[in-house]
């Protein structure tokens, strides 16, 4: 899928989730929005506390995966973030690890993440820029 202007979507998302609307976490907010206008699943599917079909629940995971790995953000914090427990997280990500077996699934992945890390160069401090350009 290709979006129009990502930079101005990331900003857009940021802005949202840091003013209130957001799920408490910003980046997994961001997560959650790349992967729903990926996937084609809405982000509110996402975000409920209730089980899902199973569309709704692998990109639930996909969510959860791009918080923890790219925005690093805590297994505790995407668990807080999703209303889930770590031990759940922790499946999702190995879920996800394993689909990776799939050459569509990967390269769709692979594009959800470069997004996400355009993203967080975005919404980065200026400190942690450089560390984001040499991959520490």
């Amino acid at each position: 899928m290709r979006l129009s202007s990502p930079s101005a979507a990331c900003r857009r998302t940021l802005l949202r989730s840091c003013d209130g609307r957001g799920t408490g976490q910003p980046q997994c907010r961001v997560a959650v929005d790349i992967v729903a206008l990926t996937l084609n699943v809405p982000a509110g599917a996402i975000l409920s506390r209730r089980r899902s079909e199973a569309r709704v629940a692998r990109a639930r995971h996909v969510a959860m995966y791009l918080s923890h790995v790219v925005f690093q953000e805590t297994l505790a914090s995407v668990a807080d973030a999703f209303g889930r427990d770590r031990t759940s997280v922790g499946y999702a990500l190995a879920r996800v690890e394993d689909e990776r077996d799939d050459r569509e699934f990967d390269r769709q992945l692979t594009l959800m993440e470069q997004l996400a890390q355009s993203c967080r160069r975005l919404s980065a401090p200026a400190n942690e820029l450089d560390d984001l350009e040499t991959g520490r």
